[in-house]
């Protein structure tokens, strides 16, 4: 477990749990093997519960009394109420963001399209993904609301699960990258209504297929 010197212990563990989530390799509704892993990540097991603990809170794993830890399984109803909060956020952040955002912001958000692009003709989805998530935290940070930009923080790990789920459709991941570019049209238009229009119907079309993966999964 190489990490930079200046993360804690329990933050390199925490880091590692969500990097084992978020590529499957621990999936939805999982026990983690807590001997397992303690004895993988050569760690003992009292940084490696605080990091349970700190993952339990950003809405990733659950506690369960007598029994021990697992994966978080989103539920659809999960899913609404996430969602039904990120489309309201991020439409709003898309809009002040266009108010505030200066030529070399619109540049920066054009570079993360075209890695995104990139990575996606590579079928590098990890990369894709990465970069998805940089243009959507890069929006909220350019609305200067520090309320915002928090509260999408704290749901930045239950998004993130959201947004694998949804990207293993590869027509979603395609048409996702055509809708993220027609935002960045808004922006260079300076056309602060259609942003957070195109961000809102973004955000429904991201619900929309996580939700009908889960039912697949169900089905």
């Amino acid at each position: 477990m190489s990490a930079e010197k200046h993360l804690t212990l329990r933050e390199r563990i925490r880091d590692e749990l969500v990097r084992m989530i978020v590529s499957g390799e621990l999936p939805a509704g999982a026990a983690i093997d807590e001997k397992k892993l303690v004895e993988r990540l050569s760690t003992s097991r009292t940084p490696f519960r605080e990091a349970i603990g700190t993952l339990e809170r950003e809405g990733l794993i659950e506690i369960r009394p007598y029994r021990g830890f697992f994966v978080r399984q989103l539920s659809r109803k999960d899913v609404e109420d996430l969602y039904d909060l990120r489309e309201t956020l991020e439409a709003m952040a898309a809009k002040r963001a266009v108010e505030r955002a200066s030529d070399g912001d619109i540049d920066r958000l054009s570079s993360m399209l075209d890695r995104a692009v990139q990575a996606l003709r590579s079928d590098d989805m990890a990369a894709y993904a990465a970069e998805d998530r940089r243009f959507h935290e890069f929006i909220a940070e350019l609305s200067d609301n520090h309320a915002l930009v928090d509260t999408l923080s704290r749901l930045a790990l239950q998004i993130q699960m959201c947004r694998v789920i949804a990207n293993r459709s590869r027509d979603f991941a395609e048409r996702a990258a055509d809708e993220r570019d027609r935002i960045l049209g808004a922006f260079r238009q300076r056309d602060a209504g259609l942003a957070a229009r195109l961000m809102a119907e973004h955000i429904a079309d991201v619900r929309q297929s996580v939700m009908a993966q889960l039912m697949a999964e169900a089905g």
